[in-house]
């Protein structure tokens, strides 16, 4: 009886369905004919909220940007529609009595980011363009909320984080895909590298930060995946991507992306061999304290490279030193620039999150113009990860963020060298190698904001938190 019924009711929403797509096709409202599949949708956000959200890492690469949703507000459609619902869904729960998990809630790298989330707030009060700053400010909790928290309890299971990556590197690969498809056409020359991915990533900078994300936690899945439960197929797989994806970032053109690809590899092989995370942080401040002390030697060595961007992999290679000639170095110089005189008027509270782009401009020096050199705040942003915090939150957002990066690769040597079940050893590396990639590339570039990079970002350090706080605590509890 109870079959029945239940048989009826679905035909009975399946007629309605079919009678409001073809009412809204033959009077050409298809918002109307729309309205069934958004329905469904609807209960599968609300009965498959993990499987929807994971569904949205697929996405991910394919989103596409519109720039006015309404009250001059951008958008990324599919993914931010349904992050803001899941956000307003775990925001009900919370006040109803649900909470994350403590041990994710009292780790040390969600303290770092409450404390920049907080921070962000303080100099949102404070900023010069307070509905910049909302609106920025929003989108870093939505991210937080959503991919930091709710996927760092999704990834109690293993599982899920492997799940994760090869979904995100699936939506890669067909994003790849279509731009080399584009770029073909050009010949693979660079000039027609710069657009060939439009209009699913606004230029190749963004691009092939994204794949290089991916590359180093494929080549741990081909390598050492029989530690993963990755067959050999899958193993097969994930090194054929990665050759694949390796080629597409060449192809780029970007010469950030070729440099944080061996940056990762050789903070990888440093934790392979066994280093701790002190001699890597010692490293990296010894190389600081190099770089100052012969400031002015590298600096007039640079002056006479003249090498400029070229279609030639190995001159264009030769350009990454070029600090003399070539406009993308001499802008991102001029960016850097405006950055510090912007945090020496503001050095507390900064100009406020987010309004980097609309406040530059003043700041700009005549000699330091370049022919790319623009007041309208378009053609990229500050060009840095680093400098980014440094001018719009002050002095203060910009050690937490610092601290956020350092604590991140605490965690990772951490992980590796505690840990012994392999499986969460070389789930770590995946993790701390992908997020290398960006944080080296946040040196040059800033893309955290947008939902390209600001996923893997905050997916990345989700899996690193709960493999530190769940997984590493209870192998470390069973010895």
């Amino acid at each position: 009886m109870i079959d029945k019924i239940s048989l009826k009711i679905f035909y009975t929403i399946g007629l309605f369905f079919l009678i409001l797509i073809l009412t809204g096709i033959y009077f050409q409202n298809y918002f109307v004919a729309l309205t069934p599949f958004a329905l469904v949708f609807f209960w599968l956000l609300i009965n498959q909220t993990k499987e929807i959200l994971f569904f949205m890492v697929l996405c991910v690469p394919l989103s596409i940007q519109v720039n006015n949703v309404g009250g001059g507000m951008g958008m990324t459609f599919p993914t931010e529609p349904v992050f803001l619902l899941v956000m307003f869904g775990l925001v009900a729960k919370l006040f109803d009595g649900s909470t994350f998990d403590k041990n994710i809630l009292k780790s040390g790298l969600t303290l770092i980011i409450a404390g920049i989330i907080f921070w962000d707030i303080v100099c949102t009060i404070g900023s010069s363009m307070p509905l910049v700053s909302l609106k920025f400010l929003l989108s870093r909790i939505l991210y937080v909320f959503v991919i930091y928290l709710l996927f760092s309890e999704f990834f109690k299971d293993k599982k899920s984080i492997i799940k994760f990556v090869w979904l995100l590197a699936t939506g890669i690969f067909i994003l790849s895909i279509y731009t080399l498809y584009n770029h073909s056409k050009g010949g693979f020359t660079r000039g027609f590298a710069y657009a060939a991915m439009q209009p699913l990533m606004p230029d190749h900078g963004m691009y092939a930060a994204l794949v290089s994300f991916i590359i180093p936690p494929l080549i741990v899945f081909g390598i050492w995946g029989f530690y993963l439960k990755q067959n050999i197929i899958l193993r097969i797989i994930a090194f054929l991507l990665a050759v694949f994806l390796s080629i597409a970032v060449i192809l780029s053109y970007t010469r950030a992306a070729w440099l944080s690809l061996i940056g990762a590899t050789a903070i990888s092989i440093f934790i392979i061999l066994g280093f701790r995370f002190r001699s890597f942080l010692a490293g990296i401040i010894l190389l600081f304290a190099i770089y100052f002390y012969i400031q002015s030697d590298v600096q007039t060595e640079l002056s006479r490279n003249k090498q400029g961007s070229a279609d030639d992999i190995e001159q264009h290679v030769s350009s990454i030193t070029n600090v003399s000639t070539d406009p993308s170095n001499l802008e991102r110089l001029n960016r850097w620039n405006c950055a510090k005189r912007m945090f020496n008027e503001r050095p507390i509270l900064g100009w406020g999150p987010g309004t980097y782009v609309f406040q530059y401009a003043p700041f700009q020096v005549s000699s330091e113009l370049t022919i790319i050199s623009t007041n309208a705040g378009d053609l990229g942003n500050v060009h840095s990860e680093f400098l980014r915090p440094l001018s719009e939150t002050g002095l203060i957002g910009f050690l937490l963020w610092i601290l956020m990066i350092l604590y991140s690769f605490y965690l990772g040597f951490r992980i590796f060298s505690k840990s012994k079940n392999n499986e969460i050893k070389f789930l770590s590396l995946a993790i701390i190698s992908g997020l290398s990639t960006y944080f080296i590339h946040g040196v040059v570039n800033n893309y955290s904001e947008f939902d390209k990079l600001a996923v893997p970002l905050w997916g990345f350090l989700a899996a690193l938190v709960s493999l530190n706080s769940y997984h590493l605590k209870n192998d470390l509890e069973k010895i």
